[in-house]
C-alpha cells in the first residue's frame, strides 16, 4: 500500500493535478483580494461622496438665506440657530441615510448639531482649511468604530457631516466570511477537477505504454496505434513508431551482418581445417607439405583481411576510429598508390594511366585514405576487361573540391545495384565475382572513411562496361 503510494505521488497524475490545484488556489486567492480591496475602496469612496454631497447641500441651503447666524435672535418662529438651519437644511439632513452625525460651526461658533452631538463637540485632530476634505478618526464617545467625515470650509461656514464605518466593515467582514468558507470547497472542487482533467489526458499515455509493453524483438513489424492525430500524444505516438522502425531496421542489419560475417569466415576456415585434416591423414613429402602451408597462408591472410575490414568498420560506426591529417601534394600521393599496384595490374593483363594538370595540396590522413586508393584500384584490376585501361585522374572541381577519379572497363553495374555496392557484405552476383572472391567489405570501408574526411564518393557506370568511382575532398 505505501509502495503504491510513494508511486502515485511520483506519477505525473499526481503532479498535475497539483499543479492545477496550487494555480486553481492561487487564482482563487488573487480573484478574492481584488474583490475584496475593489469593495474596499468602492464602499469607502461612495460613502465619502456621499458626506461631501451632504455638506454641499447644507452650505447651499444655509448659505441662500443670507442669515445673521452668528448674531441670531430668537423670534417667534425659531427659538434658536439650530431649529432654523434644521428647517432650511431639512432634506439635506433627515432624508440623507449618511447623517449619523452633522455639525455646522459659522466663525468657531457651534450653530448646528444632530440630537446625538448635544453636548459634544466633534473633535477632528487636523484643523485643515482646505475647502473639502476627508478625514478619519476614532472617538469612543461618539462610536465604537471607526468614524469617517467630510468636511466643508467655506465663507466662515465649517460643516461637518461624518458617518461610521461600521456597515463597510461589517460587509467586508461578511465577504472575508463567506470567502473562509467558500475556498475550502473551491479547493476540493480544483483537486477533483485537476484530477479528472490529468486522468483523462494521460489515459492515452497508459495505452501506449500497453501497447509499447507487448512489443519484443520479434514483432518490431507492429505499430502502436494513434499515430494519426496531430496532438501531442499522436505526434510521440508517430516518434515512437519512428523509434521501433530504426530499431528493426538495426536489429536487421545487425543478423544480416552476423550472417554474412560469419558465412565469409566460415569458407577461409573449412579450407583450412579439411587441408589440414587431409595432410595429417596422409603420408606426403616435404614439398607436397609445403604446398598445404602456403595454402593455408593464403587462407590466413584472407581471415585476416577479414577480420582487420570487420574491425575498421565497426570502429567507424563507433567513432572509435581517429583520423590524423597532414598537408600532403596529392599527386605524388596517388603516384605512389599507383607504383605499388602495377604489378598485379601487369600480372592481370591491365594498363594504369594517370592524368593530373597541376600540383594539388591537400589535408587527409595518408594511411587511410592509402587504403582507399588501394581498394578502388584492386576492385579496378579485378573487374577490367584483360588488356584493357584503368584511367587515374585527379583535379579541383569548382574553387573548394578536388576529386579523384578511377575508371575501368568491365561490366555494366544497373542503377538499382549502385545503391547497393557501398553496402557491407554486398556484391554483384556474376561469374567474375565468384572468381575473385572477396566479402564484399572493400567499397563500405572506403566510404566510411572518405565520409570521415568530409567527402563523398560516387559511382557512374555506362551500358558500355565504362565505370567511374569518384572521391570528392
Amino acid at each position: 500500500m505505501i509502495d503504491k503510494l510513494k508511486l502515485f505521488v511520483k506519477s505525473t497524475r499526481f503532479k498535475t493535478a497539483l499543479w492545477y490545484s496550487l494555480i486553481f488556489l492561487i487564482l482563487e486567492i488573487v480573484i478574492g483580494s481584488l474583490i475584496y480591496f475593489y469593495l474596499h475602496s468602492s464602499l469607502y469612496k461612495q460613502l465619502d461622496l456621499s458626506l461631501t454631497k451632504q455638506c454641499e447641500l447644507i452650505y447651499h441651503f444655509v448659505s441662500e438665506k443670507n442669515v445673521d447666524l452668528y448674531n441670531f435672535k430668537p423670534d417667534s418662529i425659531y427659538a434658536s440657530p439650530d431649529e432654523l438651519i434644521y428647517d432650511l437644511a431639512f432634506e439635506a439632513v433627515a432624508l440623507n441615510p449618511n447623517n449619523t452625525f452633522i455639525e455646522v460651526r459659522y466663525k468657531d461658533k457651534i450653530i448646528f448639531q444632530t440630537e446625538n452631538l448635544r453636548s459634544y463637540q466633534v473633535s477632528l485632530s487636523d484643523s485643515s482649511t482646505e475647502r473639502n476634505v476627508i478625514k478619519t478618526f476614532w472617538d469612543k464617545k461618539l462610536s465604537q468604530h471607526e468614524i469617517r467625515a467630510s468636511v466643508l470650509n467655506e465663507n466662515g461656514y465649517q460643516i461637518i457631516a461624518a458617518f461610521p464605518v461600521v456597515l463597510i466593515k461589517e460587509a467586508l467582514n461578511s465577504l472575508t466570511d463567506l470567502y473562509v468558507v467558500i475556498l475550502p470547497l473551491f479547493l476540493l472542487i480544483s483537486i477533483a477537477g485537476g484530477t479528472f482533467i490529468a486522468i483523462k489526458s494521460l489515459s492515452r499515455i497508459d495505452s501506449i505504454i500497453e501497447e509499447t509493453k507487448y512489443i519484443t524483438a520479434r514483432n518490431l513489424e507492429e505499430k502502436i496505434k494513434g499515430d494519426e492525430s496531430d496532438d501531442e500524444y499522436g505526434r510521440l505516438t508517430r516518434t515512437m513508431n519512428e523509434m521501433i522502425s530504426r530499431i528493426k531496421k538495426s536489429m536487421d542489419y545487425m543478423n544480416q551482418f552476423s550472417i554474412s560475417a560469419a558465412h565469409e569466415l566460415k569458407t577461409p576456415l573449412t579450407i583450412l581445417r579439411g587441408e589440414i585434416e587431409l595432410a595429417l591423414r596422409s603420408n606426403i613429402n616435404n614439398s607436397e607439405y609445403r604446398e598445404v602451408l602456403q595454402s593455408n597462408l593464403d587462407e590466413t591472410i584472407r581471415l585476416i583481411n577479414i577480420v582487420d575490414k570487420l574491425f575498421l568498420v565497426s570502429k567507424t560506426d563507433h567513432s572509435l576510429l581517429r583520423i590524423n591529417k597532414e598537408k600532403i601534394e596529392l599527386n605524388s600521393f596517388i603516384s605512389t598508390t599507383i607504383d605499388s599496384m602495377s604489378k598485379i595490374a601487369l600480372d592481370k593483363g591491365v594498363k594504369l594511366i594517370f592524368n593530373y594538370d597541376e600540383k594539388l595540396y591537400i589535408e587527409i590522413d595518408k594511411s587511410l585514405m592509402n587504403q582507399v586508393l588501394y581498394n578502388l584500384l584492386d576492385n579496378a584490376v579485378k573487374f577490367s576487361d584483360k588488356g584493357e585501361a584503368i584511367t587515374i585522374q585527379s583535379g579541383k572541381r569548382n574553387s573548394d573540391k578536388i576529386f579523384i577519379s578511377i575508371t575501368n572497363k568491365g561490366e555494366y553495374i544497373p542503377p538499382e545495384l549502385q545503391k547497393k555496392i557501398f553496402e557491407r557484405f554486398y556484391r554483384i552476383e556474376s561469374s567474375r565475382n565468384r572468381k575473385t572472391g572477396g566479402a564484399g567489405l572493400g567499397l563500405a570501408v572506403v566510404k566510411s572513411i572518405v565520409e570521415m574526411h568530409g567527402g563523398q564518393i560516387e559511382i557512374n557506370s555506362k551500358q558500355e562496361g565504362l565505370t567511374a568511382f569518384t572521391i570528392i575532398l
